[in-house]
């Protein structure tokens, strides 16, 4: 049995931004997402000061493919399981027989 596996990086980064208020704090970390990035999530923070500091949780937004085979599913499921390569996660598996 052959199996495809959808895979995508598991590492994220941070982007910071600070302004007078949430909105416009959130709206400079989105303008700071890089091309092919996606803005995971953003948390805003307002320590003694007055000032909004937001910072924005990134990850590529890039997804590939891996392919496996096993006897069975379970054997081609776990090939694909590790195949996935380091920093990646396994977001779907499509059987392809």
């Amino acid at each position: 049995m052959k199996v495809r596996g959808f895979v995508q990086a598991s590492e994220t980064s941070e982007v910071t931004a600070e302004a007078d208020d949430a909105e416009t704090a959130r709206s400079l970390v989105e303008e700071q997402v890089p091309e092919g990035y996606e803005l995971l999530q953003v948390h805003n923070a307002m320590p003694r000061g007055g000032r909004v500091i937001a910072t924005g949780l990134i990850r590529p937004a890039a997804v590939n493919e891996v392919e496996a085979e096993g006897a069975d599913y379970a054997a081609a499921r776990d090939a694909l399981r590790a195949a996935v390569p380091d920093g990646q996660r396994l977001l779907s598996i499509v059987v392809l027989d």
